[in-house]
């Protein structure tokens, strides 16, 4: 499987439009040609246009010199696209598959249009014979095969460039090139498109032109719009086990619950409480393999000096077997039937948000205030646990969680933060590091304390128990830190 990054200007013109001479753009010194090839492609998407609607097309494509599966990504303003072997049959290759379950879910993948393509290429070269893009002109006829689905041909131009500086200055100066001979700015962004006589667009929530000037519900919506994208996102990384990404992941769905559970009573109707619980599970699985990476990382440094005789790789080697089975339930909840339809839940719930009245309230004077009265009663609340003698390490880890949801409830009103709010949500952010510390250490002492319970050697015992002290330390100090630093939010 291949991926590269695709930077691509469309063009539509006449039957009869003469493409510019392209030596003629500053930078092109010489150009090549291709032999004109033909082009087949049957593209796949569900009953309801789930890829579509999220800028995704994937198709089978014969002839030219890429034959093979094409899947085309969003990556920003550009596209990313990753191709496959055309195997012995139509079946979709589960790598491809892999990469959009988030947003096909249960559906079926089927045929939905045939584009057939005479080809004619083009490439653009420097002085030094390096590759500056390639224009193509297309000669193009397709069949839609959704219900009542027509026949259509047309032709259109097509320059892209490699993802580089000098890539795209060439690219505005082919444009340039382009448009003066004619190429006009297509109604459709894609063949598909054209071919099914559809661009569908996911639905996602509007802002203002000044997002200060935002309603409650408008930055709600907007928040679980903006974090179930960054989950689905996250997903396929999360399928192939990519780095970092199960954290990522797990912090969209928390996200996504602070939106829900912070601003509650912006909400109606028993959806957002179902909605919350299931996020709540899917985030404590992705945590059991995220907590057992952070483990095993700590104390795997613990022995870059081997000043501890392999007693950190030895509690390494237990967090790294806890992630393993931790991978394994995650790898169960996202080809679960629950999690596709958790993912339908939010969609439902951003398309048409179950909004009180309330909610058409200016952002400024309701959410923010809201976020100001929640910090301060944090603050009070939290100053007084822990001045406790008697408070736990799970009375921190309470405060911790608290202290988390309110810095996820502040980022969704940060367009309207002003001020004092502001200073005090910076002044939170330290708070949370502290109390993440903290966690961490108790963490980690737990895990000291089981193996200890384990082993009958004195010198691992004794190298246990220095482990042991150091994150004993690190955990004093950061409770230490954390009143003055309450004071703050006051």
């Amino acid at each position: 499987m291949a991926e590269q990054r695709e930077i691509e200007t469309k063009y539509e013109v006449g039957d009869d439009t003469l493409a510019p001479a392209l030596t003629a753009v500053p930078g092109v010194d010489h150009t090549s040609v291709d032999e004109v090839f033909h082009l087949s492609a049957v593209y796949y998407d569900t009953e309801l246009l789930d890829l579509s609607s999220n800028r995704i097309t994937l198709r089978r494509r014969t002839g030219g010199k890429d034959d093979g599966w094409h899947l085309k990504l969003p990556d920003g303003a550009d596209r990313r696209e990753v191709t496959a072997p055309l195997g012995d049959g139509d079946d979709v290759p589960a790598e491809l598959l892999e990469r959009v379950r988030a947003v096909v879910r249960g559906r079926v993948l089927a045929p939905i249009a045939i584009v057939e393509n005479q080809r004619h290429t083009t490439y653009c070269h420097a002085a030094d014979g390096e590759l500056l893009g390639e224009f193509v002109d297309d000669h193009v006829s397709s069949v839609s095969l959704l219900p009542d689905g027509t026949e259509k041909s047309w032709r259109e131009w097509e320059f892209e460039v490699p993802d580089t500086a000098l890539g795209r200055k060439t690219a505005i100066a082919v444009d340039k090139a382009l448009r003066a001979a004619g190429g006009d700015t297509p109604d459709s962004a894609s063949k598909l498109a054209r071919a099914i006589d559809a661009d569908p667009v996911r639905r996602t929530a509007d802002l203002p032109k000044k997002a200060s000037h935002a309603t409650a519900g408008q930055l709600l919506t907007a928040a679980l719009a903006a974090y179930r994208d960054r989950l689905l996102l996250q997903d396929p990384r999360v399928r192939a086990h990519g780095v970092d990404s199960v954290h990522q992941m797990r912090v969209a769905t928390r996200q996504l619950r602070s939106v829900l559970t912070e601003y509650a009573g912006f909400f109606a109707g028993p959806a957002r409480a179902a909605l919350s619980s299931e996020l709540k599970l899917l985030a404590s699985v992705l945590g059991a393999v995220r907590d057992a990476e952070v483990l095993a990382e700590r104390f795997e440094a613990f022995d870059a000096g081997d000043e501890l005789g392999g007693a950190g790789s030895a509690l390494a080697e237990r967090q790294r077997a806890a992630e393993a089975r931790g991978w394994v339930r995650v790898h169960s909840a996202l080809e679960s039937d629950r999690y596709y339809l958790l993912l339908d839940a939010i969609d439902a719930l951003i398309a048409e948000p179950p909004l009180k009245e309330r909610a058409d309230q200016a952002a400024s004077k309701s959410l923010a205030p809201l976020l100001h009265k929640r910090i301060r009663a944090f603050a009070k609340e939290s100053s007084g646990l822990l001045a406790d003698p008697a408070a736990t390490d799970d009375d921190v880890h309470a405060v911790r969680k608290q202290a988390k949801r309110l810095r996820y409830a502040a980022a969704v009103v940060e367009p309207v933060v002003r001020g004092d709010l502001r200073a005090e949500v910076k002044a939170l952010a330290a708070v949370q590091q502290r109390l993440g510390e903290f966690q961490d250490a108790t963490i980690a002492r737990d895990a000291i304390a089981d193996l200890a319970a384990e082993t009958t050697d004195p010198v691992i015992a004794f190298r246990l128990g220095r482990l042991d002290a150091a994150e004993e330390r690190r955990a004093q100090q950061a409770r230490a830190s954390l009143p003055d630093l309450l004071r703050k939010l006051r």
